[in-house]
């Protein structure tokens, strides 16, 4: 394989031309809502008024009641406040000139607010409904301010699913533990807007309006930082206060960590009272999430039924300087005949409280760590003779109990901060396998605490973790929103499509914007996903899972209900513990846990073979390598549905390493960064002869964008979570790279439906929902972005362009950056018509093209 990515390797896609959009017209048409308000300026400001008349009343009541039952005093002056905006029309941020601080941005333009705690309750707001009645200038945004909402609604958005299932049965006097998220970016959620040159600035004036913005943004960076240590300190005294008996369980020396912090917010694990956590719910100002931890549910091993003799297989060391995959996971046994050459021992941790020197796998029935490391070294069989050199060391990284649980003591965010910074600070390591996650669906609402932590721990360095979906219990529901395999049969709905119902969706931490998402496949049902495995689609509808591996199967007999199990010939064949006895090698367990170390074995071998490309080229080549199996490309297959069940399908190590005779593969090497509003654009010179080949050549296109950006929790939507978000598009038939740049940059703020013309291919997902051939998806939804199409030679012209375009996220910094990388590939579906080398000597001749053009 190595051979073969040498012989054919990736070449590099080459930046033609790029450019910034102009900024965006004002004006556009208004919602039908916001026009009946206008039409009704008495009438609807008299509503709203009323509203914030009532919430002041009431929360002065409340404040009396709170002196008397000798309740913890809140934040002074802040009063939360719930209300519907024009999500189109309305700026959430404007609302700090109405004396409102945005605690959360949610769907359909909900937003949990808060007073500004330096104004007398809502007198900004007030002064604003006044002028919109009166027909005074500064007044007419309020008719684009919908609806206050009564503050009793505010754990329907704030609650997790399963918290808000059982609100009322809160008990007051009950101990319990729950993760909280608490906003903590104040009024000023923006930095200031950089000033634009004006005509007739001279270049002394320009600087020094640019040094006074700077200085307003430095101020602001400084006052976020205050903010957030002002109320962890408000929190901490809430919580700990008497009447409520509380204690933040995820505190070190005192402080929250700085690994459950992000830009916007800061996280903890909390121990309270059911008196105490009512009141929090209700009445601290700043929260807008709050969760159970999550539960923890591997599918149960069955004693292992394989030959007790371990293989006389021998496994080498790797080399000295080979990659480093982390397995965050319930230890390994280290001393395992096939594995010891490749630990890293020196470097095993343990983090399990009370067992910080244990770091062996005491998971009962073979362990589980240890069968996820053996699968990052043996995707496939495990040999049983001879030798080979390993493809990567592996590090031991013991998160997990001997029950396979996360002790409640850890909380998944700082956690992963901890084992990250130990591994990639100290051993350079960049790929984790983290085979561990909830056991209810995620969350569809907020990025998870634990979810987002990945992503911020990616954001800030040069890392790829690899997270299994998750597994449907077999026998028995957990909670109320995860029903079982046997749930779904006694229900009758049939397998696979069982597993589009919502309480099959992945589970936490698998809908990480930046994580490498994984599901399970059964090799005796010829590729179909694995009866056990949760499906996509993930939070604000990004493809998930991205890929899917190997993970074993379930077997139902005829009975009612079914009897299910997994016998040895569904299960995939791993390496076990046999420190409570049992076999060296067995296939006795199944799960999703198992298919992800398989796709980080591509992952390191990707490292092995190119050690000097980011990771975001590593998840961007895993991608762009995988394939639909042959049922899901049937014509009666629902297409949809194959991408909610298996993503973008099984990775190839070999087309992930490098190419054949009929196929090439284009990369962008090393780290490109782009701005909102600009556009980058690759050129790819498609050779005469490849498109003169008639009707018969048929050529499978490939496009993978993958990028990272900064995470911000407390808005639901990826275009405010990310700092800034990408998205990829093609040229038209006869576009040169200057026509596309130009007409890209044009089109850059038109509406998503409008018409933009043909495109020269009809790809399969396209960039918004219902414009591929899939429809009720698209590929621009997450930071991983492929998609893909099948033409005939005769239909390709010569300038072959993509553009990646930056668009402006929850950071309006000018100067913010986010790294992509970008991969293009061309194959000829017949393997006998050799392609590689024409295009290899087309990209040459373009070069060279351009650099006399540079000359001229």
């Amino acid at each position: 394989m190595v051979e073969r990515s040498r012989q054919f390797p990736h070449i590099q896609l080459k930046l033609t031309t790029q450019g910034i959009a102009a900024p965006a017209p004002g004006g556009g048409k208004k919602n039908p809502q916001t026009a009946a308000n206008l039409s009704d300026r008495w009438g609807h400001g008299s509503r709203l008024k009323s509203s914030v008349e009532s919430l002041i009343s009431y929360w002065q009541d409340t404040e009396e009641k709170r002196k008397e039952e000798e309740k913890p005093p809140l934040p002074e002056k802040v009063i939360p406040i719930i209300l519907q905006i024009d999500p189109n029309a309305f700026d959430a941020e404007e609302l700090r000139k109405y004396g409102i601080e945005v605690i959360a941005e949610l769907e359909n333009g909900y937003i949990v607010g808060a007073s500004a705690g330096d104004t007398e309750e809502f007198s900004e707001l007030q002064k604003k409904i006044d002028k919109f009645i009166k027909q005074e200038r500064g007044g007419n945004k309020v008719a684009e301010i919908w609806e206050i909402i009564d503050g009793a609604r505010r754990p329907e958005y704030i609650l997790s699913p399963e918290l808000l299932n059982h609100w009322n049965q809160i008990k007051d006097e009950q101990i319990y533990i729950v993760d909280v998220g608490v906003a903590c970016v104040g009024t000023k959620s923006q930095l200031p807007n950089c000033p634009e040159r004006n005509q007739g600035d001279s270049d002394e004036n320009y600087a020094k309006r640019i040094n006074n913005w700077i200085n307003k943004r430095d101020l602001t960076y400084q006052q976020w930082d205050d903010i957030k240590s002002q109320r962890e300190d408000e929190l901490k005294n809430f919580v700990t206060s008497h009447p409520y008996h509380g204690e933040i369980l995820s505190i070190v020396d005192g402080n929250i960590p700085k690994s459950a912090e992000l830009s916007d917010s800061f996280s903890c694990r909390i121990q309270i009272s059911g008196k105490g956590l009512k009141d929090l719910v209700l009445n601290f100002p700043y929260i807008f999430d709050v969760s159970e931890p999550d539960e923890f549910a591997e599918i149960i091993q069955r004693e292992g039924l394989s030959d007790a003799a371990p293989p006389a297989f021998q496994l080498e060391a790797p080399e000295s300087n080979a990659p480093k995959v982390c397995v965050i996971d319930s230890g390994i046994q280290e001393r395992h005949s096939l594995l010891k050459a490749a630990i890293d021992s020196q470097n095993s941790r343990s983090w399990v409280p009370g067992k910080t020197d244990e770091t062996a796998d005491y998971v009962g029935n073979g362990g589980h760590g240890t069968r996820v490391a053996g699968a990052v070294l043996y995707p496939s069989n495990i040999p049983r003779s001879g030798k080979e050199k390993a493809v990567c060391w592996i590090q031991n990284a013991r998160v997990l109990d001997d029950k396979c649980q996360l002790p409640k003591q850890l909380f998944p965010p700082n956690l992963l901060s901890e084992v990250v910074e130990f591994y990639n600070g100290q051993t350079g390591t960049r790929i984790f396998n983290h085979s561990i996650t909830g056991a209810v669906p995620c969350r569809t609402q907020y990025m998870s605490a634990w979810a987002a932590g990945i992503d911020n721990l990616t954001w800030q360095k040069d890392i790829l973790l690899i997270v299994p979906v998750g597994n449907l219990p077999i026998d028995s529901k957990i909670g109320t929103t995860r029903l079982s395999v046997k749930d779904h049969l006694s229900a009758n709905r049939l397998y696979p499509d069982y597993l589009l119902e919502d309480s099959c969706r992945i589970a936490n931490p698998a809908q990480s914007f930046q994580a490498l998402t994984v599901g399970s496949i059964s090799l005796s049902q010829k590729d179909k996903p694995s009866a056990f495995s949760c499906s996509g689609l993930g939070i604000w509808e990004t493809i998930k899972p991205e890929v899917v591996e190997y993970g074993g199967d379930l077997v139902k007999d005829e009975s009612i209900p079914p009897n299910i199990t997994y016998p040895k010939n569904v299960c995939p064949e791993l390496v076990r513990s046999t420190l409570n006895g049992g076999p060296a090698v067995a296939a006795d367990n199944v799960g999703t846990s198992f298919a992800a170390p398989k796709v980080s074995h591509i992952a390191a071998s990707l490292a092995a073979e190119l050690p000097d490309e980011t990771c975001l080229l590593y998840r961007a080549l895993i991608v762009q390598s995988a394939r639909w199996p042959e049922w899901a490309i049937a014509d009666e297959v629902n297409k949809l549905h194959v991408i909610r069940q298996i993503g973008y399908g099984i990775p190839n190590l070999e087309r992930a390493l490098g190419n054949f005779p009929n196929r090439i593969t284009l990369i962008t090497r090393g780290e490109r960064f782009i701005k909102a509003r600009q556009a980058h654009v690759y050129q790819v010179k498609l050779p005469k002869e490849l498109r003169s080949q008639g009707e018969e050549l048929e050529i499978l296109v490939e496009v993978t964008l993958s990028y990272k950006a900064q995470p911000r929790r407390t808005r639901r939507n990826r275009r405010k979570y990310l700092s800034t978000w990408l998205d990829w598009e093609c040229s038209k038939r006869g576009e040169d790279p200057k026509l596309f740049l130009a007409r890209i940059l044009k089109e850059y703020d038109a509406p998503e439906d409008a018409e933009k013309g043909e495109s020269i291919f009809k790809w399969t997902l396209g960039k918004q929902n219902n414009h591929g051939i899939i429809k009720d998806v698209s590929r621009s939804a997450g930071t991983l972005q492929k998609d893909w199409t099948v033409v005939r030679s005769f239909e390709l012209t010569e300038a072959f362009c993509i553009a990646v375009v930056g668009h402006e996220g929850w950071n309006n910094d000018p100067d913010a950056t986010v790294p992509y990388s970008l991969v293009v590939s061309f194959e000829a579906t017949k393997a006998n018509i050799p392609i590689y080398a024409s295009l290899v000597e087309a990209q040459v001749e373009l070069e060279v093209e351009q650099q006399v053009e540079i000359k001229s």
